[in-house]
């Protein structure tokens, strides 16, 4: 019938048996109908109803994700390690990496740094207002900002909180920071700042974690360092202990930290942190490849860590540190107070080896270090090497090659130089590479490769050296009074090379004593500028902070980073589950 074969014929005999009868259909008209039909009949039905019932679904998930999106969910555990010990969480004592770490989780400031390390409004409602002397800073507080026992935080805290880490007593490491500024209340939630003198690096020390006055106002000085609060936090951050893991011995082995529903932000996007405590750079990996940890960070400036081998389930952010590696020519060296030599040793220089050879790539060609943490001002400095022009610029200077030896001298006197640097993996190599290239000039090079603390005290602190190789790292704000006004030459100043120079002198002063920020900035590239072009020091490179994290933690944005610490500060975006929304 049709072309159909028996069995079809028979087949769709018994349909349009069963669609006439469908006005008074029952189950057991079905199952009458359903009896009519052969074995392979079945089966074929059987299929079809499988096939429309595929088809309905996935017709039913192609409208479903058509029409929804998928958004942030609240939820998830995320557990990141961290080298050393927990002691003090506690913004007025935290000085080390897990401390300050926790503490910006933990607590807030006045002011924080976003994602790029500008200066933003974290528990103050907006930027203060300066007065027209440069002198007094008001602020207004959010009204919604609480403690995480539920009490509202206030300017009483603000002000407690400034007079304890002043107080000799309670042993602030920050209190020489703040001896000439005072703070007043003037509402209970507005208070004012004064400065001694117009400062210009004033606002970086609003991000100052503050205390909560109703814990801490009644523990004596005597008895700040030994109070159980300083690992019992009690913030206004983010996120609050849950509960701390101690082995027997006594150490932490585990701080858990819950996400805290009041918080003035918003309820942070992942329920739960957990810090883990390591002692060794090779147990951050070994964790994070047994799933112990999610993530954990390091700068190779300072480990011996090298993440090239791929590890499960990572992304990893690069992030630029205002950490630098440098070469610091000492300017009352007779071979080295002209200024010839110490060019030609810059045009020797191969940083590009250097970061390929040491860093293996996780380091970048240093930016200038005298402009504030702003990706839009960041100025790459050269990296030409050409030893051609380098050899051209001493044998003007008069220092030929003696062709029996292949090394360069003067009027008798051999070109000979000492380059000192600590007995770190990566600074000791680096000085080896360095010699390696600058020997190429038919210079002499010597190494004194010291431990640290003997470098400080024989090398660094009477500036006992040719050479030397050693990091140095800038704040938020990269005031350089400390380390290049010629007020600071001697210890305990950080001027290493002994520069010397009024011009910069005035515009270091310029720069500290204004409020404006674009000034500021003028006066520091022209720092820059007359600095570099001198020649004192050579920034061979700039240090990175590697984040490794697990592929589920999502909206992780950090372009810029002062201190690894301050890698928490948008921690309440992060998110690691999600949930679809109706569009």
């Amino acid at each position: 019938m049709n072309g159909f074969p028996h069995n079809q014929t028979s087949f769709a005999k018994s349909l349009m048996l069963g669609f006439k009868e469908l006005p008074d259909l029952s189950l057991s008209r079905l199952r009458k109908v359903f009896s009519l039909l052969g074995k392979g009949e079945k089966i074929t039905l059987a299929i079809l109803a499988a096939l429309a019932i595929v088809s309905l679904g996935i017709s039913a998930a192609n409208f479903y994700y058509s029409h929804t999106v998928s958004v942030p969910s609240q939820g998830g555990t995320y557990s990141e390690g961290i080298l050393g010990q927990p002691t003090y969480l506690n913004p007025l004592l935290a000085s080390q990496e897990p401390d300050l770490s926790l503490t910006n989780l933990i607590f807030s400031g006045l002011y924080k740094y976003d994602s790029n390390g500008q200066l933003v409004p974290d528990l103050a409602d907006g930027m203060p207002v300066i007065s027209a002397d440069q002198k007094q800073y008001t602020i207004n507080l959010k009204h919604n900002a609480k403690w995480q026992n539920g009490k509202p935080v206030t300017a009483d805290d603000v002000v407690f909180t400034i007079q304890t880490l002043q107080d000799p007593d309670f042993k602030s490491p920050l209190r020489a920071a703040w001896q000439s500024d005072s703070v007043s209340k003037l509402s209970d939630y507005s208070v004012q700042f004064t400065t001694q003198d117009i400062s210009g690096p004033f606002l970086q020390k609003l991000t100052v974690g503050i205390l909560p006055k109703g814990i801490w106002g009644g523990i004596e000085g005597q008895n700040f360092l030994q109070s159980k609060y300083n690992l019992e936090a009690v913030g206004s951050g983010p996120y609050s202990v849950k509960q701390i893991k101690k082995l027997p011995s006594g150490k932490v082995e585990q701080i858990s930290l819950q996400a805290y529903g009041d918080y003035y932000g918003g309820r942070p996007g992942i329920n739960e942190i957990d810090i883990k405590f390591y002692d060794n750079d090779t147990d951050l990996p070994n964790a994070y490849h047994s799933r112990e940890i999610l993530g954990f960070g390091f700068s190779p400036l300072t480990s011996g860590l090298d993440t090239q081998n791929n590890l499960p389930q990572s992304k990893s952010l690069s992030i630029p540190l205002q950490q630098y590696q440098a070469v610091f020519f000492n300017l009352n060296n007779a071979i080295l107070s002209d200024q010839t030599i110490r060019q030609a040793l810059a045009l020797a220089t191969d940083r590009k080896a250097i970061i390929d050879q040491i860093f293996k790539g996780q380091a970048i060609l240093p930016v200038s270090p005298f402009v504030f943490n702003d990706p839009s001002s960041r100025q790459v400095l050269p990296s030409d090497t050409d030893l051609s022009q380098a050899k051209s610029l001493l044998d003007q200077a008069g220092w030929i090659v003696d062709p029996k030896t292949g090394l360069r001298a003067k009027k008798g006197q051999p070109l000979s130089l000492t380059l000192s640097t600590s007995d770190s993996s990566v600074n000791s190599s680096t000085a080896q590479l360095l010699a390696s290239q600058w020997s190429q000039l038919g210079i002499k090079v010597s190494l004194a490769i010291l431990p640290n603390q003997l470098l400080t005290d024989n090398t660094i602190k009477p500036r006992n050296f040719d050479v030397l190789l050693y990091p140095q790292k800038f704040g938020a704000d990269p005031d350089p009074f400390h380390f290049w006004h010629s007020s600071q030459i001697k210890d305990p100043g950080l001027n290493l090379t002994g520069f010397s120079d009024p011009t910069v002198d005035q515009l270091i002063v310029d720069a500290e004593t204004t409020t404006n920020y674009q000034l500021r900035a003028q006066d520091y590239q022209q720092i820059s500028g007359l600095i570099l072009a001198k020649t004192p020091v050579l920034f061979l490179d700039q240090a990175v902070y590697q984040y490794i994290q697990d592929a589920d933690v999502k909206n992780v944005s950090i372009n810029s980073l002062y201190d690894s610490s301050q890698r928490f500060d948008g921690v309440e975006s992060w998110y690691m589950d999600t949930r679809r929304v109706w569009k």
